[in-house]
C-alpha cells in the first residue's frame, strides 16, 4: 500500500515519513539512528494504513472511534457515557480488530451473546443491540457497508429486572397521608405533593424535578426540561420527553396544593417542587425522601422511578396510543406510534382516565 520510505531529516535528528488515507495525512516519526529508526518510522505508517484502508474498508475501531465522537458531539452527556460503555465493554472487544467489509450479522449477534453469557440483564442487552443499530446505521450513512442486522435477538433466557408498583390500598395511603419521620419526629412531607402529582401524571423523576412554574399556562403543563443524576438540567430522554400534559382533577388538585404550601412556607422558586433552599431538589435527595416516607407509612421499598410504572398499571383501561403519548415513550413498535398524534381533546382524555383511575382506589 505505501511507495515511499522514511527519510532522515538531519535538522530534527530523525527518521520521517509522511502516508495518507481518505484524505487523511499523517506523519510518523522515530528518532533512532540507522537502520532500525528508519524501519521503526516505517512500521508505525504501516499500521496506520492498514487499520485506515484495506480491500475490505476500514477496521472497524476506526469507525467505532468516529462514531463515538458523532455521539458526544450530537446528544447528552449521559447518553454518550452510556453509549461509549457499551462500546469500550461489549463491541469492541468483539469486532474492533475485523474490518467493516468483513462483518458478518454473526459477528454482531456474538456481542449480545458474549454479554447474555456474562449474566448481563435483558434491558442492558437490548439496549447493547440498540448501540449495534445505531452504528451499523451510522456506517451505512458513511457508505462503509450496506450490512444491515435485522434479526439480531436477546437470549430468550435473559434475567428480567423486577419491576414494583404501589399496590392499591399503598396508593391510597399515599392520598390520605401527608407524614414522614424526620430525626424521630412525625412532619409533613414537603415532596407529598410531588409523590402524588408522578403517580397522576406518569412523567419521569428527573423531569418532575425539573418543572418550573414557568411550564404552566392554564391548565396545560409542558414538559420541556429534565435534571438528570448528575444534576444537570438536559432537555430529557428523547424527542418525546418533551410534551404536554392536561391538568384536570386531581393532578390540578395537587398543583394548586403545592403551589399553597410554598406559599403558606414563604418559599419563593421558579422551580414546582423546589430544595429547601429554593434551586432544584436532586435526584438523590428526592429519592431519599421518598424511601422515608414509604418506610413511616409502611408502603413497599419502591424507587421513585416506579411511580412511573404505578401509572402505567393503575391506568390499564386507557388506550394503548393514549398511554404512550401521556408518559412520552418512543412509540415506534406499530403505525399508531410512527403515524399517530394527539388529535383534540387527546390531552383532556389522557387527564380524565389518570384522574378516575385514582379515585376508584382511593374511594372517591
Amino acid at each position: 500500500m505505501r511507495k515511499n520510505e522514511a527519510a532522515w531529516v538531519e535538522s530534527r535528528k530523525r527518521w520521517q515519513i509522511k502516508v495518507q488515507s481518505e484524505g487523511t495525512r499523517k506523519t510518523f516519526t522515530d528518532s533512532t539512528p540507522g537502520k532500525k529508526g528508519k524501519i521503526a518510522a516505517e512500521r508505525k505508517a504501516d499500521r496506520w494504513l492498514e487499520d485506515h484502508l484495506t480491500g475490505d474498508g476500514l477496521r472497524s475501531d476506526v469507525l467505532l472511534d468516529r462514531f463515538l465522537q458523532k455521539k458526544k458531539d450530537t446528544t447528552s452527556e449521559g447518553n454518550y457515557e452510556q453509549v461509549e460503555k457499551y462500546v469500550r465493554l461489549y463491541i469492541r472487544p468483539v469486532i474492533g480488530k475485523k474490518k467493516i467489509g468483513r462483518l458478518t450479522e454473526n459477528d454482531l449477534q456474538e456481542v449480545i451473546d458474549r454479554a447474555y453469557s456474562n449474566g448481563l440483564a435483558y434491558k442492558t442487552l437490548c439496549n447493547i443491540r440498540g448501540t449495534i443499530s445505531s452504528f451499523m446505521k451510522y456506517c451505512r450513512k458513511d457508505k462503509a457497508t450496506t450490512l444491515f442486522p435485522e434479526s439480531l435477538v436477546v437470549p430468550a433466557g435473559a434475567r428480567r429486572g423486577e419491576k414494583h408498583i404501589a399496590q392499591p390500598n399503598e396508593v391510597k395511603t399515599l392520598f390520605n397521608s401527608d407524614k414522614t419521620c424526620y430525626y424521630g419526629k412525625e412532619i409533613s412531607d414537603r415532596y407529598i405533593h410531588a409523590y402524588r402529582f408522578a403517580v397522576l401524571t406518569g412523567i419521569r423523576p428527573g423531569e418532575l424535578l425539573g418543572l418550573q412554574w414557568s411550564d404552566v399556562n392554564g391548565d396545560k403543563l409542558t414538559i420541556r426540561r429534565s435534571l438528570n443524576n448528575r444534576s444537570k438540567i438536559t432537555q430529557g430522554k428523547n424527542q418525546n420527553a418533551r410534551r404536554s400534559i392536561s391538568l384536570k382533577g386531581l393532578a390540578l388538585a395537587e398543583l394548586e396544593a403545592q403551589r399553597a404550601m410554598l406559599s403558606h412556607r414563604g418559599e419563593i422558586s421558579q422551580y414546582i417542587f423546589p430544595a429547601p433552599d429554593s434551586g432544584f431538589t436532586t435526584q438523590q435527595s428526592f429519592r431519599f425522601s421518598w424511601h422515608r416516607y414509604c418506610e413511616h407509612n409502611g408502603i413497599g421499598h419502591l424507587t421513585p422511578y416506579e411511580l412511573r410504572h404505578t401509572y402505567v398499571s393503575i391506568n390499564d383501561d386507557m388506550p394503548d396510543g393514549l398511554k404512550k403519548k401521556a408518559i412520552g415513550h418512543s412509540a415506534n413498535m406499530d403505525t399508531e406510534g410512527i403515524y399517530g398524534h394527539l388529535k383534540a381533546g387527546d390531552l383532556d382524555r389522557i387527564a380524565e382516565y389518570s384522574s378516575t383511575a385514582v379515585k376508584k382506589i382511593i374511594g372517591e
